[in-house]
């Protein structure tokens, strides 16, 4: 049977329109707190193979207060269709992911960390190319922007090239593009 593991409820937008989603569709529902983030999420989730056993030295200071869905034993379609309807009635949750044979073997707090830093990774990743959008859009109304253009070339690189990324240079990066977009904005007013 389907299910979603669901860390923190009580951020949730709408529990229970959450719940009553997942009871139309045949999904059961295993909620975890804090208390069990350092259990294995193989464990949460009652997979065979996996003990109450807790993974000690995780970084304790990163912050994981935030609502969290994993979801387990889903086809596609389902899993799309249940976030569709999720979506459409408000009942949003901040971070999603899906079970991997991978992450099964981490602890909760693990996979909270690294969606979390996927999520804001992502999102910088799309506001960099808004930015990315909008000096094409300023190219194409004042001609091309001399600076603007080695910044361009030199993020890039930057991506073209996983080994160096860093979200700390990717925020750089996108500063940067937004005061260049800003700059040419003003000097063609």
């Amino acid at each position: 049977m389907a299910e979603i593991l669901f860390y923190n409820t009580h951020l949730a937008k709408d529990y229970d329109k959450f719940k009553e989603i997942c009871n139309e569709n045949d999904v059961d529902i295993i909620e975890v707190g804090q208390d069990h983030v350092d259990h294995y999420v193989g464990y949460l989730l009652g997979l065979d193979g996996f003990s109450e056993e807790k993974k000690a030295g995780i970084n304790e200071s990163i912050n994981i207060d935030f609502d969290f869905v994993l979801f387990s034993n889903f086809d596609h379609e389902k899993m799309f269709k249940v976030m569709d309807e999720l979506r459409n009635s408000g009942a949003s949750v901040q971070h999603k992911a899906g079970t991997t044979q991978n992450n099964v073997t981490w602890s909760l707090r693990e996979l909270l960390i690294e969606n979390d830093k996927e999520a804001r990774t992502m999102g910088l990743i799309n506001k960099i190319n808004i930015q990315l959008e909008k000096a094409s859009s300023l190219k194409q109304a004042y001609g091309e922007d001399a600076k603007t253009k080695e910044l361009i070339e030199e993020i890039k690189g930057f991506f073209q090239d996983a080994s160096i990324f860093s979200i700390d240079k990717a925020k750089d990066y996108y500063l940067k593009l937004m005061d260049e977009n800003i700059r040419v904005e003003n000097e063609n007013k």
